[in-house]
């Protein structure tokens, strides 16, 4: 049995019905609640319902840390709608939508140099999010369920000295982690094309992340260029399919490469690389995290719904943060992370490149803590400049801005 709707055996409608019974107390914060949305995570964990739970509720907490509510509004950098590899055109002959990601062409280096690993893993997360949109829209207008796609990726041009880079590789490492923890079992199959030597060598350093059934979708295609093609028209209708692959399909500047269609990326300006140096507000508070040790911002909320902002900028060095919650008799009293109730995950961030900011709602009253952790650094102690501001829910939407005297800083121990 294939373990999608309508082919389940018995086993499987078992594992079925017990993973909605254990994850029944937080199926209202789920995106979907029906039975296709299910069986994606069990199919993902091969119908092992304690990792297909897990799987779910580390989804819950990966949606509140990517804001995946928020993120098909977002708008990337400059930098990376520009430089990014990887967009959307066409359909398979069956109805899927193809994702078509030109690694091979990508200055790595150059973008790894003019965005934060955070904003380039995010861009993935919200293609995730487009391409269930697309699903839904496909499924309305085909009259049948479509939820996988296909990806091809033409490696053409990858090298070793252009993209096996350590940042580079950390994060497309990300991205695979993070694709795979939150969009599992959405993929139709993956063809590489364009296969070049090194791709066994690529190939191994992602496939550790990858789980078993993803790993069964990867085709590599290999041989001369005509045979390539003639397997893509299998898959695709010639209209559809870019003349550059072997189809027929021209975009309207009738570039036959298709370069303005697929992103064939050009070198990342030097202009556009991050100063090594974050331009910090003169209005910002300093202070110094020790080596294997944290700091907090206590930030006293007296009115519900009130909107909590907090931006910050660190020297020479990333740092983790997190926003965390307790209640006002315990404003004052030093508390390990683990005692407070988590509001904001905690996360490591490259605020030595750019400026970090984010914000939150306060749905209750008490006290608010950010906590910048650097426990994970055993020789460097952490420079930080940071501001906080609370938007009060009041008639008047007064903004009461918090500063040294509001938002009290305190160092604790390595927690």
């Amino acid at each position: 049995m294939s373990g999608h709707v309508g082919d389940l055996n018995p086993k499987q409608s078992a594992a079925l019905d017990k993973l909605k019974e254990k994850v029944a107390d937080i199926t209202d914060q789920l995106e979907e609640s029906d039975d296709y949305f299910f069986l994606r995570w069990l199919r993902a964990r091969n119908f092992d319902v304690e990792k297909a739970e897990k799987l779910l509720r580390d989804h819950l907490v990966s949606r509140k840390t990517w804001r995946m509510d928020e993120l098909l509004a977002w708008e990337p950098p400059t930098v990376l709608q520009k430089y990014l590899t990887g967009r959307f055109h066409g359909h398979t002959r069956e109805g899927h939508p193809i994702f078509w990601e030109r690694t091979g062409r990508l200055d790595l280096k150059g973008i790894v140099r003019s965005a934060t690993q955070e904003d380039i893993v995010r861009c993935r997360v919200k293609d995730g999010l487009r391409m269930l949109e697309k699903f839904k829209s496909q499924t309305e207008k085909l009259g049948r369920r479509i939820d996988t796609c296909v990806i091809i990726y033409d490696l053409e041009g990858l090298s070793i000295q252009k993209h096996f880079i350590p940042k580079g590789v950390k994060a497309i490492i990300e991205m695979v982690k993070v694709f795979e923890e939150n969009f599992p079992e959405i993929l139709e199959m993956v063809y590489i094309v364009n296969v070049p030597g090194v791709f066994d060598l690529a190939y191994n350093i992602v496939k550790p992340f990858l789980n078993d059934v993803t790993r069964k979708k990867v085709v590599p295609i290999s041989g001369a260029p005509q045979v390539c093609h003639e397997r893509l028209r299998e898959l695709i209708e010639p209209s559809e399919l870019p003349a550059c692959y072997g189809g027929t399909f021209v975009p309207e500047d009738g570039d036959v490469s298709c370069d303005s269609l697929l992103v064939s990326s050009a070198l990342v300006p030097r202009a556009m690389y991050m100063s090594a140096k974050v331009p910090v507000d003169e209005d910002s508070e300093t202070l110094t995290v020790a080596r294997r040790s944290s700091a907090q911002l206590e930030i006293a909320v007296t009115k519900p719904n009130c909107k909590l902002w907090w931006g910050f900028a660190s020297e020479q060095y990333d740092i983790a943060y997190s926003v965390l919650f307790k209640p006002e008799q315990q404003a004052g009293v030093k508390q390990h992370a683990a005692q407070m109730e988590e509001i904001v995950p905690s996360k490591r961030v490259d605020s030595h490149q750019n400026f970090e900011e984010g914000s939150t709602t306060c749905a209750k009253m008490g006290v608010y803590v950010v906590r910048f952790d650097n426990t994970y650094s055993w020789t460097k102690s952490k420079v930080v400049h940071y501001l906080t501001r609370l938007e009060v829910a009041s008639d008047e939407q007064e903004e009461a801005e918090l500063g040294a005297a509001a938002a009290s800083a305190c160092a604790d121990d390595a927690s």
